[in-house]
C-alpha cells in the first residue's frame, strides 16, 4: 500500500500535524495515461472537534474533501458556518459529522488559501477561527504551436450566420441555467470513472491553439473511446441538461447536489432526459465526436460551487464513503 503524508498544509499558529493514511494500492509501474492514486490526508484534533482533509494535491484545479466531527454528538445539530476563499460552503450532515467539498480554481493566485469555521460552540471566546493552507505550485501543460489542433473553421470564426449565433446563445443560456440548479447532496459513495477502460488523451487546463488561434484552457479531461462506447455516470445525481449544443455536441450535465456538477461532451447518443435520477455507473450516453471534436472521445468536466475543477481530483477522493 502506498502511504503519503504532508507538511505543506500549514495552519495559523502552525499547529497541524500531517498523519499518514492508507491509500489505494498502486503498482510499481503506472502507465503514462492512466489515473494514479496516493492522496494527501491531514487530520487536526481540536479541543471540541476533529478535522479531516483529503486531496489528491493541494494545488490549482483540485478538490479538497473535508469532514468536521464534533467531539460531543449532541453538537451535530448546532449552527455552523464554513467559508472557503471568501465564499460560503455548503455543509452536509453525515452520521455524526459534517462534510464539504472545497474547490480550488485553476486560476487561484499564489499564496495562502483561507478556511474559516464559525461556531459559538467550538470557539466560545471569538466564535470563529481561520486556517491557512499553502497552495502547491502548479504548472498546466501548454501545447506547442507546431502541435496545434485542426478543427472545422466554423468553431473558431466569428463570421457566422445569425441563426447559428442565436443557437450558440441559446446553448449558453441553457448551460448557465443548468449550473444554477440547487439540490441537497445526492450521494454517499466515492466517485468512479466514466468509462470501463481508461486512457487519458488530454489533461485538465491544457492550453492549446486551434487553427493558428489561441484557445481557452481545456476545461476538463479527455478519455479515448470508440464511437458507441457506453458512458457511465460518475456519481448519483439528477440530469439538469441533456441536449445538442454547438461546441459541446451532445451534452449532458448531472447535478450531484451541494452545487457539485459533472458534465459529458461530444456524445454520439444521449440516453437520459432532463429530470431523470441516475445512479453511479448507469449508462447515460455513448462516446462520439459531435460538436467541436476531432475524433471519438469523451470530455468529462466538473464544477463545484461555480468553480471549474479537474474531475480526476473528485474521482481520486477516497474518504467520502467512509464512516466516522
Amino acid at each position: 500500500m502506498m502511504v503519503r503524508s504532508i507538511s505543506i498544509l500549514s495552519f495559523i499558529l502552525f499547529f497541524v500535524q500531517a498523519v499518514p493514511a492508507e491509500s489505494r494500492e498502486v503498482k510499481k509501474k503506472i502507465p503514462k495515461h492512466t489515473v494514479s492514486s496516493g492522496n494527501y490526508f491531514v487530520k487536526k484534533e481540536e479541543k471540541n472537534f476533529s478535522l479531516l482533509m483529503e486531496a489528491r494535491r493541494f494545488g490549482r484545479g483540485e478538490v479538497i474533501f473535508l469532514r468536521l466531527t464534533p467531539k460531543d454528538k449532541k453538537w451535530i445539530n448546532e449552527s455552523y458556518k464554513l467559508s472557503w476563499l471568501g465564499k460560503d460552503v455548503i455543509l452536509t450532515k453525515r452520521e455524526n459529522s459534517m462534510i464539504a467539498f472545497l474547490p480550488i480554481s485553476p486560476d487561484t493566485p499564489a499564496g495562502a488559501m483561507t478556511l474559516e469555521i464559525v461556531s459559538k460552540i467550538f470557539f466560545v471566546k471569538r466564535g470563529q477561527k481561520q486556517y491557512q493552507i499553502i497552495l502547491e505550485p502548479t504548472k498546466f501543460q501548454v501545447i506547442k504551436k507546431n502541435q496545434q489542433i485542426k478543427v472545422d473553421e466554423k468553431f473558431v470564426t466569428k463570421e457566422l450566420p445569425k441563426e447559428t449565433l442565436d443557437f450558440i446563445q441559446e446553448c449558453k443560456n441553457a448551460k448557465e441555467t443548468a449550473f444554477t440548479k440547487s439540490s441537497q447532496l445526492q450521494f454517499q459513495k466515492n466517485f468512479k470513472n466514466p468509462l470501463e477502460s481508461i486512457y487519458i488523451t488530454s489533461k485538465f487546463y491544457v492550453r492549446r491553439d486551434y487553427n493558428n488561434k489561441q484557445g481557452r484552457p481545456h476545461g476538463g479531461v479527455d478519455f479515448r473511446g470508440k464511437t458507441g462506447t457506453p458512458i457511465l455516470a460518475i456519481q448519483d445525481g439528477t440530469v439538469v441538461l441533456a441536449q445538442k449544443t454547438y461546441y459541446e455536441g451532445n451534452f449532458t450535465i448531472i447535478d450531484h447536489g451541494n452545487k457539485i456538477f459533472s458534465f459529458y461532451m461530444h456524445q454520439d447518443e444521449i440516453k437520459v432526459k432532463v429530470g431523470e435520477l441516475v445512479k453511479q455507473g448507469q449508462q447515460i450516453g455513448t462516446v462520439g465526436t459531435t460538436g467541436m471534436s476531432t475524433g471519438p472521445h469523451l470530455h468529462l468536466g466538473a464544477k463545484i460551487n461555480g468553480v471549474l475543477v479537474d474531475p480526476l481530483s473528485l474521482i481520486a477522493l477516497q474518504s467520502i464513503s467512509e464512516s466516522n
